[in-house]
């Protein structure tokens, strides 16, 4: 059900992308062609897909859920979980995907836990942090009015807001891991990649192997001391994205362009180093009727405490009763 921009459309507008990678996941729950897919993030395919579609998704602990199988982009930051209508529904499918798989080298070992059971949980008494920097660098209007009316239910829901600051990732680089899988399929037929996929698939292959040695460690050291991050907040909230979806003529272009493009402000991709559970709740539309999604995240292995607040949010909310202006004809 996955889609790198190709013929999906966004249901919400047909003339915009759903979120590249696993947006045919995030299209099809969003059109009720299914009550739930599975979506692969990297750098953010669960959860911008399910901001631009507006529907629930959640990207787990690393190692929670087995990747085993699926076709690697950077095997240390590959993550895979549910896309959904609703929350409970994530919790449902998690409580099926979750589980240590041996044979999967990404895969790690946690205690059974009933994540459904955690929806009811209160949430009354959560501190939240708001990490604003430099997560809101350029947000659109839009995307800040929704929210900030977001950030309103939730404080009417917990014990406190307050703003925090979430360690940089910028030194964090693993070229080399992505041409690692790709390197026998790319020398047989690498015009057959897309050209920024091709390049950082050169890039790769060029990437020393003290590089991403370096860049290993400070990942390792990275996913050790995060939960410090949360000493005094259980939960942070900020947009999903920061704009919302371009054109698929306008994705398209960018995908085929040789010219290098800008890396992108976003806001997903620091969570897969992180680590950390990250949920996309709907909170909002645009003034062009565009959905905007809610990022909810917390310690390590913290999903149920990030499902019963993003479930709580859901329910104070009227997001979750809004689909989109689909017909037969569409």
């Amino acid at each position: 059900a996955t889609s790198y921009y190709g013929p999906v459309r966004n249901p919400w507008a047909l003339d915009r992308n759903p979120g590249g990678s696993s947006g045919g996941s995030a299209a099809a729950v969003a059109a009720a062609l299914c009550y739930g897919a599975l979506g692969t993030d990297t750098g953010g395919s669960i959860r911008t897909p399910a901001s631009y579609c507006g529907v629930v998704g959640l990207k787990p602990t690393y190692g929670l859920v087995s990747i085993r199988g699926i076709i690697p982009l950077v095997v240390s930051l590959d993550h895979c979980g549910p896309l959904t209508r609703t929350v409970a529904d994530a919790a449902l499918m998690l409580q099926a995907l979750a589980g240590y798989d041996r044979l999967d080298i990404a895969s790690v070992e946690h205690p059974p836990e009933n994540y459904v059971a955690a929806l009811t949980a209160p949430v009354k008494g959560l501190r939240v942090g708001v990490a604003r920097v430099p997560f809101f660098d350029h947000l659109d209007d839009d995307v800040a009015t929704a929210f900030a009316a977001a950030l309103k239910t939730v404080a009417s829901l917990t014990a406190s807001v307050r703003d925090v600051v979430l360690p940089s990732t910028s030194d964090i680089n693993l070229n080399g891991e992505m041409f690692a899988y790709h390197e026998a399929l790319y020398a047989k037929m690498s015009g057959r990649y897309q050209i920024p996929t091709r390049r950082n698939l050169q890039n790769g292959a060029t990437a020393k192997a003290a590089e991403y040695v370096r860049g290993r460690w400070a990942l390792d050291l990275m996913r050790r001391t995060i939960d410090d991050a949360f000493r005094d907040v259980d939960v942070v909230v900020l947009p999903t994205r920061r704009h919302t979806p371009r054109t698929v003529e306008a994705a398209l272009q960018r995908e085929e362009t040789d010219v290098p493009r800008n890396p992108e402000l976003e806001n997903t991709g620091q969570f897969n180093i992180y680590g950390i559970p990250a949920i996309s709740v709907p909170c909002g539309f645009t003034a062009a009727g565009l959905p905007v999604g809610l990022m909810i995240a917390g310690p390590r292995f913290a999903e149920g405490r990030v499902l019963a607040l993003a479930r709580a949010f859901e329910q104070a909310s009227e997001w979750r009763t809004k689909r989109p202006p689909l017909t037969p004809d569409t």
